[in-house]
């Protein structure tokens, strides 16, 4: 067990959820939100989303759990639907991940070259059809339309978001988040080792392959330098090192949504709410994962 290692990941995500609330926090209170609602509102309504939801879209770009702190905050008041709270939760983590995507392609790109850009494409790719899928799910309720139009004249008559207070649930995340973060700390070896087990039973990919894939559910960054020295070498192809990268990140869905989305989805939500957020944040996360996979296979399989 390196604790040193567990220790330095505690205090990454400590700092990256307390950064990205003040963050939240200061969008609010400065009034920018709202200002862009204002902007945004009409095609909004359009796709189905309400003013609440919206704000909380505007606040995922600087922090996903400050957005969703404030879907919590309008379940509880009552101002939106079980439903579109879990659905409008869902939405958050892709314009979340637009903040952090470009930084993700660049060090793609530059550790390990075309294999490494057509991964962080593919990546955005995903994303994007998830969103799409989880704003049409949405829509197909009907209850999101009829609170995009209950909420149309709050954003015009200026109700204001910077009156949002949130409350003492914001303090139990930490402590759930520095749990479920330890349990997917101590994840990884296991699900590493039981990867490779797995794997060395066929004959798709190479070793060097397998170590790409499974240090990915560690962290992207070590997948990526090892496929960049793989590709060097001559010991994987691009289109063997796009798929163990895709492998990989796709095994490790498990591991991030306990690292990064179980704590706070506990703390802001009941027990219900939150195991249905997870149950739903990995069925669509696994089913656009297992299609990239699959369709990344192909080229492997047309020369086998």
């Amino acid at each position: 067990m390196n604790w040193r290692g567990l220790l330095a990941g505690e205090l990454r995500l400590t700092f990256d959820i307390l950064l990205g609330l003040c963050i939240g926090f200061a969008v609010l209170k400065s009034g920018l939100a709202e200002r862009l609602m204002r902007r945004l509102a009409p095609r909004l309504r359009q796709a189905g989303v309400g003013a609440e939801l919206g704000v909380a879209l505007t606040l995922s770009l600087c922090s996903a759990k400050a957005g969703a702190a404030f879907i919590a905050s309008a379940l509880a008041e009552g101002r939106i639907s079980e439903r579109s709270a879990r659905w409008g939760t869902l939405l958050l983590s892709f314009p979340a991940y637009l903040r952090r995507w470009p930084t993700t392609m660049l060090m793609a790109a530059s550790m390990a070259g075309a294999a490494g850009a057509i991964f962080g494409a593919v990546l955005l790719l995903r994303s994007a059809a998830r969103f799409l899928l989880i704003l049409f799910i949405l829509r197909r309720g009907g209850e999101a339309e009829g609170e995009a139009a209950a909420t149309e004249g709050d954003v015009e008559t200026g109700v204001s978001a910077r009156d949002l207070r949130f409350n003492r649930k914001l303090l139990r995340t930490l402590p759930l988040a520095w749990l479920f973060f330890a349990v997917a700390y101590l994840l990884v070896p296991w699900a590493e080792c039981a990867m490779k087990e797995w794997l060395l039973a066929g004959t798709l990919l190479p070793l060097a392959a397998l170590t790409v894939a499974a240090a990915s559910i560690a962290h992207v960054s070590a997948a990526l330098a090892l496929a960049g020295g793989c590709l060097a070498a001559g010991e994987l192809s691009v289109a063997q090192a796009v798929f163990a990268l895709l492998l990989g990140n796709g095994f490790g869905i498990v591991t991030r949504l306990f690292r990064t989305n179980a704590g706070y989805y506990f703390g802001l939500f009941s027990g219900d709410m939150a195991r249905r957020l997870l149950f739903w944040n990995f069925a669509t996360t696994a089913a656009f994962a297992a299609l990239s996979i699959a369709l990344a296979a192909l080229p492997l399989l047309l020369r086998m």
